[in-house]
Parts: structure tokens; C-alpha cells; sequence
């Protein structure tokens, strides 16, 4: 019987999903939401997840999903294979709901996984900032109008 040796990204990704750093805030247990694999050419950092993707635990497994699918010109199947692209959101789990829609993803997840997450992710060549909170994230001083 051949043993496979979990790899640095595999551990980090289990002590994400085990995450509760923001429990505190949150009126439901967390339930960190996101795919990645260390041979992913595509990284799609967008807000969190809403509350149907959280139920499911399916990243973008909702109408946002389906409607980035559309623009990528990729099927459910190929979307989902983590060899190939990435999802690693701001907030990994559902903030909660506000009074015109979702709250903004929680600032803790981003602080205090993305840089190593990301750093391990050595094969992605292009990275998808989707919403205000990861273009800032993503672009950092030269978030902003363009002219």
C-alpha cells in the first residue's frame, strides 16, 4: 500500500477549512469556502461566499457562479476542477446578511491566510479580482478610476 505524503498546500488548505478565526463575529459556525491545488493556472479571488454556496460549500455554486461560467466559457465540471482554477475569496466564510444584501467579507481571512495561500500557488498565470474588496487586495496603490 502506497502512502501519499500530504503536500505543504494540502495541510494549509485542511487548517483553513478548520478555521474559526472570525467565529466570534459570525451568528453561524464558520465554514471557510474554497478550492486550490498547487497545479491551478487560474485564481479567482472574489468577495465570500453567499449563503446558498455556504450550505453547499460548492465555490460560486450560485447565480454569480453561473454567470462567471458563462463569461469564462467553461462548463460546471471544468470550473470545478482545481487543477485548474483556483477560488480563494477575501472571506472564505459567509459574513451574513445586512440590511440591502451580504455584508463585506470578514478582513480576518485575507490577514491571515492569503499571503502563504497564494505563495504556494506557484503555477497561476492569471489572477481574476472580482469586486472592489479584492481589486483592492489585488492591485493595492493602483486601485482606482482608470482614465
Amino acid at each position: 500500500m502506497t502512502v501519499t505524503k500530504p503536500t505543504p498546500l494540502d495541510t494549509l488548505l485542511r487548517d483553513i477549512r478548520a478555521c474559526t478565526i472570525c467565529s466570534s463575529v459570525l451568528p453561524h459556525a464558520p465554514r471557510p469556502v474554497l478550492a486550490a491545488s498547487e497545479q491551478a493556472g487560474i485564481l479567482i479571488i472574489g468577495q465570500a461566499p453567499d449563503a446558498r454556496v455556504r450550505a453547499s460549500v460548492a465555490p460560486w455554486g450560485d447565480a454569480s457562479g453561473a454567470r462567471l461560467r458563462t463569461l469564462l466559457d467553461v462548463d460546471d465540471a471544468s470550473s470545478y476542477e482545481d487543477s485548474r482554477f483556483a477560488i480563494a475569496p477575501m472571506g472564505f466564510c459567509f459574513p451574513r446578511r445586512g440590511p440591502s444584501g451580504d455584508l463585506p467579507s470578514r478582513p480576518e481571512c485575507a490577514a491571515r491566510w492569503h499571503p502563504e495561500l497564494l505563495g504556494r500557488m506557484r503555477s497561476v498565470r492569471l489572477t481574476l479580482l472580482i469586486g472592489q474588496c479584492a481589486q483592492r487586495f489585488g492591485l493595492g496603490e493602483t486601485f482606482g478610476p482608470t482614465d
